[in-house]
């Protein structure tokens, strides 16, 4: 259900940009991003920095596009996300020296802050590289086509979240603990003296 509720805004602009236009699609979405912070204010719901940083971005690129009446602005809003959250990633990784995807995942994960480190940096490359299709998309193809493949790249991100949660799951949670684990076994047991 918290999917659908993430996923709403997008959805809602998809069907404006069909029945109406661009411009009205920026409008609905834009309303859309304000009421789903409405919200998450009323119920309490946490509000990241990633959130915060969407709906930034969205308010402003969605109000340029409208005032000015230039589409350039709601294009340019999924590619500045994506590469606002990576530089963030990226920025907080080197100055903090501890990478922030493990604050932003918090205790969901037991990793080694060298795995932490990795997978930040292919959280990175991940993102970056929507950024750069986003753009892609807009600029060698008709709008139509860029707000579907607008929906394909959040599904493809959405996709990525999953495998890298399923690999987590599979291959490195809690190693950490069993090495740890096997270690003190190790050292407790008793030495052959033979």
């Amino acid at each position: 259900m918290a999917f659908l509720f993430e996923l709403l805004p997008l959805l809602a602009f998809v069907i404006a940009f069909k029945l109406w236009g661009i411009y009205v699609a920026t409008a609905v979405i834009t309303a859309a991003v304000v009421l789903q912070m409405a919200i998450r204010l009323l119920r309490r719901m946490p509000i990241t920095a990633v959130h915060k940083a969407s709906a930034v971005i969205m308010l402003a690129l969605g109000g340029l596009t409208l005032a000015l009446h230039d589409d350039r602005f709601i294009i340019w809003k999924p590619t500045i996300f994506y590469w606002v959250v990576a530089l963030g990633l990226g920025i907080g990784q080197l100055a903090m020296g501890k990478p922030v995807l493990e604050m932003l995942v918090g205790n969901q994960f037991k990793l080694s802050e060298e795995r932490w480190r990795r997978l930040t940096w292919v959280w990175i490359a991940m993102l970056t590289l929507l950024g750069i299709l986003n753009l892609f998309f807009a600029y060698n193809y008709s709008r139509s086509f860029w707000v579907n493949a607008k929906l394909g790249l959040y599904g493809l991100f959405v996709l990525f979240a999953m495998a890298q949660t399923a690999w987590i799951i599979v291959r490195w949670n809690g190693i950490e603990s069993e090495e740890a684990l096997e270690d003190s076994t190790k050292a407790a047991a008793p030495k052959d003296v033979t």
